[in-house]
């Protein structure tokens, strides 16, 4: 997983002032398409972030890993607490080759169902990949993939401690290729089923922590599985102006270790683990 020191300079350069400006470019151009598609400007949302992320081995290691990631997106609220929304995420290597890639577009769709009952409160998606980035077109020769998930939130405020909340959040995804195979040989992953959960609590108002457990498996076309694991910790801050901020440490990877049977599950790993920087602009 990729997320750089000299190019922390360069996000925190980006952070308020060239944030907000493309937000409310983006804004102005929401603002001509509410004006003559008589569209409401107030349903509306723009989200823009910027992340950078490192690895934990050093500076001048031979395979030192950073990258920047910024990510928009687009969303149009709809009546019965649904939402449309257009995502589209860049990448750039900030070591090795320096390449930058757009990961395929996504259009989604979500409803969330409000509460239950006083503790719990449920929400589905579901989104469809636009696939336009070299991967897909080219290596993979994926025609579309789709998801459907949901999320349950239990607000533990009442039963545990005040300010703790957990969310479950199982998913599905099919993928449709072309070609059962990469340009490489390998297999292409048809499904995808996982399940995560996150514990968050509210240290303060402006202040809140995370921590989030992902489990997922691959089944390629020919019944084959591969099992891959997330963690991550997250320290978020609200900022003014609608600005958010969030450090944290992830890893991730297989989920077995080379022999098949035993756990490859680690909080921390000197290979796989990463430090990450989010600074975000919500309108």
């Amino acid at each position: 997983m990729k997320r750089s020191t000299s190019t922390l300079l360069i996000l925190l350069m980006m952070s308020p002032t060239v944030l907000a400006n493309s937000v409310s470019a983006t804004a102005t151009s929401v603002k001509r398409l509410d004006n003559s598609a008589g569209l409401s400007l107030e349903n509306v949302g723009v989200t823009l972030s910027n992340t950078f992320s490192t690895d934990v081995k050093a500076p001048d290691a031979a395979e030192k890993n950073m990258s920047n990631t910024t990510a928009l997106v687009l969303s149009y609220k709809l009546p019965d607490n649904m939402k449309l929304s257009l995502t589209t995420i860049f990448d750039k290597d900030l070591e090795n080759d320096r390449e930058g890639l757009v990961r395929d577009p996504k259009i989604g769709f979500s409803k969330s169902f409000g509460k239950l009952n006083r503790f719990i409160s449920t929400s589905v998606a579901t989104s469809a990949k636009i696939p336009v980035s070299k991967a897909s077109r080219v290596t993979t020769s994926l025609q579309t993939g789709i998801s459907l998930s949901g999320n349950i939130v239990y607000d533990a405020s009442e039963h545990l401690t005040n300010g703790l909340s957990f969310v479950y959040s199982p998913a599905v995804i099919t993928n449709f290729h072309k070609y059962r195979v990469t340009t490489s040989g390998s297999s292409n992953t048809q499904y995808t089923l996982s399940n995560s959960l996150t514990a968050g609590y509210d240290i303060t108002d402006f202040m809140s922590a995370s921590v989030r457990g992902s489990y997922y498996r691959n089944f390629d076309y020919t019944g084959h599985t591969k099992d891959f694991f997330g963690v991550e910790q997250t320290l978020s801050f609200v900022l003014p102006q609608n600005f958010s901020l969030s450090i944290g440490h992830s890893t991730g990877g297989s989920a077995l270790a080379v022999n098949g049977r035993e756990s490859n599950v680690k909080l921390f790993d000197k290979d796989l683990s990463s430090y990450f920087l989010n600074i975000s602009f919500s309108y």
